[in-house]
């Protein structure tokens, strides 16, 4: 086995014996490679596509099971929150329980506190794709059936600025239902802001899985942070999703996608920040391509409109 390979694995378990032995035993019983080869990261990538789609682990499914119990599924999806980091302690009743039963874990920051995130990435995928799905079993009509797509696909690339649009069109048009149901929090009645990362994310996987191209989501940081990369016709985009709060975290969030297009070995990367409201003159404002000096990626930020969230305002 490829030393890439094992690192790999305790990067997306994190030691968590259960779940590593778990992919050993896929790696070398369920879909070994041949004898005389080692195994390697296109094996491992493989493998580990199945482990989050379609294999079934008492593990995984135990782990589902608490966090979507209430109260704990409230904080599981505040987890997901690209504004405000969560802090620990063993005395909040729920984040003990959530500890416990292998959902989160902690880290200590630079300013001493302690942070809770997720127990590894592996988690955070399959608990995204169970509430994803859960809340989006079905997601109407993404557009018109007859509508002319060749200003956002083609056979040969997708054109993220129009893409965005679409979306925006769809949710204006579908939000009354699509939100009818969706969890809010207690103290604000706001929708949670995953609400919305979910329902994106099941709307790109679902517009272009007919043009075969595959769609997933990342967490680079186990908290918070959500990026989808998107692979079509042997191109990479990556799309960072943030919440947009102010301009002291837009010019933050625009130096961390840049570092990130660069672990993916992009020139390019699309900042795609979630609003209720935005004006023209804001979108002339801040939609800026932005080159970072260090990295010398291009940042492309761009707005997605959410609508304005009537109940929370009433």
């Amino acid at each position: 086995m490829e030393q890439a390979v094992i690192d790999r694995v305790y990067y997306e378990v994190l030691g968590q014996p259960g779940l590593t032995s778990w992919l050993g035993e896929l790696l070398t019983e369920t879909y070994p490679v041949p004898v005389d080869k080692s195994i390697t990261l296109d094996h491992f990538e493989d493998v580990y596509a199945k482990a989050l789609q379609i294999l079934p682990n008492n593990n995984i499914l135990n782990i589902i099971s608490k966090a979507k119990q209430e109260p704990y599924k409230e904080v599981v999806l505040e987890l997901f929150r690209t504004k405000k980091e969560v802090e620990f302690s063993y005395d909040d009743p729920a984040l003990n329980f959530l500890y416990l039963n292998g959902v989160i874990e902690f880290v200590q920051t630079e300013n001493a506190n302690f942070q809770t995130k997720f127990a590894n990435p592996f988690v955070q995928k399959r608990l995204f794709n169970y509430f994803a799905r859960d809340l989006y079993k079905t997601m109407g009509d993404l557009h018109d059936p007859f509508a002319d797509l060749s200003d956002t696909i083609t056979d040969t690339e997708i054109n993220i600025p129009n893409l965005l649009k679409r979306y925006e069109v769809y949710m204006a048009k579908n939000r009354h239902w699509l939100l009818r149901n969706a969890p809010r929090r207690q103290d604000d009645l706001r929708i949670y802001e995953a609400v919305y990362h979910f329902n994106f994310y099941m709307y790109l996987h679902q517009f272009l899985r007919s043009y075969q191209a595959q769609t997933w989501p990342e967490f680079p940081t186990g908290n918070g942070k959500i990026d989808i990369i998107i692979r079509y016709n042997k191109q990479l985009y990556g799309l960072e999703l943030k919440s947009f709060a102010n301009q002291r975290e837009y010019k933050k969030a625009l130096g961390q996608a840049a570092k990130y297009g660069k672990s993916l070995a992009l020139a390019e990367i699309w900042l795609v920040m979630f609003i209720e409201e935005v004006t023209p003159e804001n979108r002339a404002v801040y939609e800026v391509t932005y080159t970072d000096a260090e990295t010398g990626v291009q940042v492309q930020p761009r707005f997605v409109q959410i609508g304005i969230d009537e109940q929370a305002l009433s």
